[in-house]
């Protein structure tokens, strides 16, 4: 054979193998869905919100006294102690009462709880972990929807009132979801996060997880994720938490209750229930 037929076949192969593997990385890309890690593997510094001091247990009004005045409901409807087959020592145990809304209602009975919890080693990051586990009863009704513990920020410069409220929720027809509220100025959106909602299952224990990655200022391209029992089951990749650089990571907003993020959807307990969780952990970097 010819030296310069030689150097055509070799090309022509070269060429076939590198379309081939081409082909190969497009079809994996069908086949093969990317999933991120759960963020608690990835975020090593870590603090928990105790449920004890000096080795005894905490009660409501314990609780309460260290939050400053900023709670609503806790006295009223919060309770702290063991619980059988709990993934935790001692859980929290919120109460949800029949036709009650969120603590914070003046136009409904005020059920479940809110409250803030702002560890230090975490105020002013710009990429957070919340890690928890929640039972929803066996027999819990999920009706027009309710919200569960998220991670909150605000600015922190004290400049202004923008801030952000990430927070994983419960929908109707046993869906979860996470809700996103922003504030910028004066105006305040509201919206869904989640494309698909998961399933919630009832009557056992589910370990959420919820990532937050703040954008860089006034550019999409924040990230949202969350994961039930170790699948990813939400994620986006943009989100807009703030348009100012002072704005960060403050804390967690603690929140158990039946509403939503339209204020025109009137949500409220269809009878008597109780939500339990173990106590929040919150990662950074």
């Amino acid at each position: 054979m010819k030296p310069l037929a030689t150097k055509v076949i070799a090309f022509n192969a070269a060429a076939v193998l590198i379309t081939v593997g081409a082909l190969v990385g497009v079809l994996r890309s069908f086949v093969f869905v990317p999933t991120a890690t759960p963020c608690t593997e990835r975020y090593i510094n870590t603090t928990s919100f105790s449920l004890q001091r000096a080795g005894v247990v905490l009660t409501a009004a314990d609780l309460q006294s260290s939050l400053g005045g900023n709670d609503a409901g806790v006295l009223e409807n919060l309770s702290v102690g063991p619980l059988k087959d709990a993934p935790a020592a001692l859980v929290l145990n919120v109460k949800l009462p029949q036709g009650s809304g969120s603590p914070l209602s003046e136009t409904q009975p005020k059920g479940g709880v809110s409250f803030p919890w702002h560890p230090r080693a975490a105020r002013g990051k710009t990429a957070a972990c919340l890690s928890y586990s929640v039972l929803l009863p066996a027999s819990f009704e999920f009706h027009r929807g309710g919200v569960l513990p998220g991670i909150r920020g605000a600015d922190l410069t004290g400049q202004s009132a923008d801030g952000f409220l990430a927070r994983l929720a419960w929908r109707p027809d046993q869906r979860g979801g996470a809700t996103l509220r922003v504030t910028t100025g004066e105006k305040t959106e509201r919206f869904l996060a989640e494309r698909e909602a998961f399933t919630f299952a009832r009557g056992r224990w589910v370990k959420l997880e919820l990532e937050a990655v703040l954008n860089t200022p006034k550019q999409a391209d924040g990230i949202l994720r969350a994961w039930v029992d170790g699948s990813l089951a939400i994620e986006r990749t943009d989100m807009a938490y703030r348009s100012k650089p002072g704005v960060a990571v403050s804390g967690v907003s603690a929140d158990v209750f039946y509403g939503a993020e339209d204020a025109s959807i009137t949500a409220s307990a269809p009878k008597d229930t109780k939500v339990s969780l173990t106590p929040f952990d919150l990662r950074w970097q």
